[in-house]
């Protein structure tokens, strides 16, 4: 599901909603330290988080922060004083709830660079979106994301603002003892006291949409620097030790050909419930139908493969940029592809490509998608909006023709130009249509024509299709 249900005008009016632009990011937090406690049972957490703040950036006007709209302040304190604030139910259409509980301070005084928040509340699944959208607290465990899904700790972003990135230097996660919690970045303790499982993390630089929390009764397979989270069946304790070697050899791989991964090279797989595939920094997480077909199937490796790449080809590229949706989703739906084609070879790698520009023709052709689904109207890869990613990224086009077109450009530079290319493009400071097209025509110079009908028409002809630019050994 691709859509968003509007917010009626009673609802609205009855939440306070006011339409406002969208407001440009900036790093107001350098550092989180949280402590929070989990009743799954209950549906239920309690959370205490302290930020520190960017002092030069504290604005004169009022302080905002956002949670789930389940969830509620109980107090706030900067330094020894307690601090008044308000709050509201608002529309937040990156909750997954679609609504927020947005938190006001109307008053913070510049020399007092850290505030204490103490929360509370539940976390209930959520009809409003997608199923994808899994985020909920319940019997089964935790499973909650950050901005972009839902907060669970106070986010100082508004709705469709950039990402930014912040410090974690203290995370503590509790849960009943049969609960096991992954956070992102590298994991520093773990204790039992009282019935209660405490684990501690820490990281550094971590988006905020990659801070996912997640807790179930999982067992643990460690080894080097992998640690698997699986349930305890047959099936998911032996899909464990393939999965173990075959993430090890992609991520070596992906480490040479894109960006060097933030993780520290520590990496955390984890089994998931229906709909539980994620990619959040050195996270990783896969359907449990997925993980225990591991062994014999080519689409569950592919499934990893894909969630694996995430991070090695994130890029800094604004919402504003039309470069944005295509790096978002249209670079990892392909990336993973030339280096699995290594291991799952030619064919593999042929008979994808080939099976997504079958069904890209369809859709042009029909409109809608092999099950009669209706389609949008196709739109060029750089004029798809940000505010447009959820509508384009699975079925069509970010899925589809962004795919063909980044085989083009390895299938004309050759594989070993092409990883030079990639390598150049995914260790930029910050990312834009400038410098894409200009890294493009640095690698394979004359294509600026070319790029253009892919980037910026709907435009397929004839020598652009796929069997003009097939995988071959040797490439």
């Amino acid at each position: 599901m691709r859509w968003m249900p509007a917010l009626n005008a009673t609802c609205a009016v009855l939440l306070g909603i006011t339409a406002r632009a969208a407001v440009a990011s900036t790093n107001l937090v350098q550092d989180y330290r949280l402590d929070v406690t989990f009743a799954p049972s209950e549906a239920r957490m309690s959370g205490w988080t302290a930020v520190t703040l960017d002092s030069s950036r504290v604005p004169d006007t009022d302080l905002v922060f956002y949670l789930h709209g389940e969830l509620r302040v109980d107090s706030i304190k900067a330094g020894s004083s307690t601090v008044a604030f308000e709050e509201q139910p608002v529309f937040y259409e990156y909750d997954y709830s679609l609504i927020a509980d947005e938190v006001r301070i109307q008053w913070l005084p510049r020399s007092t660079p850290q505030l204490e928040i103490w929360y509370s509340g539940y976390f209930h699944a959520s009809n409003a979106r997608s199923p994808s959208d899994y985020m909920r607290i319940d019997s089964e465990g935790v499973f909650l994301r950050c901005f972009a899904y839902s907060p669970w700790f106070p986010v100082f972003l508004p709705a469709g603002a950039d990402e930014v990135k912040a410090d974690f230097s203290s995370v503590i996660l509790r849960t009943p003892a049969a609960f096991t919690s992954v956070f992102v970045g590298t994991k520093t303790g773990e204790r039992i006291e009282d019935g209660q499982r405490i684990t501690e993390w820490k990281a550094s630089k971590v988006g905020l949409f990659a801070a996912q929390c997640t807790a179930q009764r999982y067992l643990v397979t460690s080894q080097g620097n992998y640690a698997l989270y699986h349930y305890a069946d047959t099936q998911s304790i032996a899909a464990a030790k393939t999965i173990l070697s075959f993430a090890n050899g992609l991520n070596d791989a992906y480490d040479r050909s894109y960006h060097h991964h933030p993780g520290a090279n520590q990496f955390y797989l984890m089994e998931m419930p229906q709909f539980g595939d994620i990619s959040s920094g050195n996270v990783t997480g896969l359907i449990y139908s997925t993980w225990q077909r591991f062994s014999e199937d080519e689409n569950a490796k592919r499934a990893l493969a894909h969630e694996l790449v995430h991070p090695y080809v994130a890029t800094a590229t604004t919402r504003g940029d039309s470069l944005y949706c295509l790096a978002v989703e249209g670079f990892p739906s392909y990336f993973h592809l030339p280096v699995l084609a290594q291991s799952l070879g030619d064919d593999f790698y042929n008979r994808f490509l080939g099976w997504m520009e079958k069904l890209y023709l369809g859709i042009r052709t029909t409109g809608a998608d092999n099950r009669g689904n209706r389609m949008p109207p196709e739109k060029p890869l750089l004029v798809i909006s940000a505010d447009e990613l959820s509508t384009y990224k699975d079925e069509f086009v970010l899925s589809d023709r962004a795919l063909l077109f980044l085989n083009y450009l390895y299938a004309r530079m050759g594989e070993a130009t092409f990883f030079k290319f990639t390598s150049d493009l995914f260790n930029q400071q910050a990312l834009t249509t400038r410098t894409f097209r200009g890294l493009i025509e640095k690698y394979l110079p004359g294509s600026a024509g070319d790029v253009q009908l892919w980037l910026g028409t709907t435009e397929y002809p004839e020598r652009f299709r796929f069997e003009n630019f097939k995988r071959a050994s040797g490439r």
